[in-house]
């Protein structure tokens, strides 16, 4: 992030709400894994920053500031996540990382997670405690890929898209920021293409509570 950014700080809106489930390890089992491709690049980074300091009364959405960089970055793809009769409405399953997760300007995306829940309803019936939680819906034509984040699973408080962001101290205030984390708002969009041996695609969103919108573009 740059040094304007940090200074600026920002001013969230709400709080991303800490999982309520415990995830499943992600990856595939050993039969699968032969399926499994990472794809190692380099990610160039687009982020504009908001706060809600603006107007006479200091409520008002205002932009702050510019960031440009370039990140290491990971692209995995495997088999189809799939729970209690549910397949994720994905080509493959995938996750992509920008950076070291959980530092200022990183990210962490992903197509879907199984998840726990009650192994009985609320009726006490027996069910399957496994929960498909799908986020991005893709397709693919060839070597094309689209696609777009249509439930970022907030209500659930069971998030995994997410911007390693700042957030100021006290608002509005000059006072220094702390990293915060930020889930990414359904709408997102990624287009690009992906084959066996590279992928290359850009992904463009902001962040719940309108402090970022940012636009990732990623070869490897």
């Amino acid at each position: 992030m740059s040094r304007k950014a940090r200074k600026c700080g920002l001013a969230a809106a709400v709080s991303v709400t800490a999982a309520l489930w415990t995830m499943i390890p992600s990856s595939p089992a050993a039969g699968a894994q032969s399926a499994v491709r990472t794809y190692r690049g380099t990610a160039t980074v687009v982020v504009d920053s908001y706060d809600y300091c603006g107007g006479p009364l200091s409520g008002e959405r205002r932009f702050i500031g510019t960031s440009r960089y370039k990140m290491a970055a990971r692209f995995v793809t495997g088999p189809r996540k799939s729970a209690a009769g549910r397949v994720e409405r994905n080509p493959f399953y995938w996750e992509f990382y920008v950076g070291n997760i959980g530092a200022v300007g990183s990210f962490q995306l992903g197509s879907a997670h199984v998840v726990t829940a009650s192994a009985r309803d609320l009726g006490g019936n027996a069910r399957d405690p496994r929960h498909l939680l799908g986020y991005w819906v893709t397709s693919r034509s060839g070597t094309s890929w689209s696609g777009k984040l249509v439930d970022s699973h907030r209500a659930e408080g069971a998030t995994f898209n997410h911007f390693y962001g700042e957030k100021t101290i006290v608002p509005c205030r000059n006072l220094g920021t702390s990293p915060f984390l930020y889930a990414v708002n359904a709408g997102a969009t990624v287009s690009g293409r992906v084959s066996s041996g590279s992928a290359a695609f850009t992904i463009s969103g902001s962040t719940y509570g309108g402090n970022y919108r940012f636009r990732i573009t990623f070869s490897g």
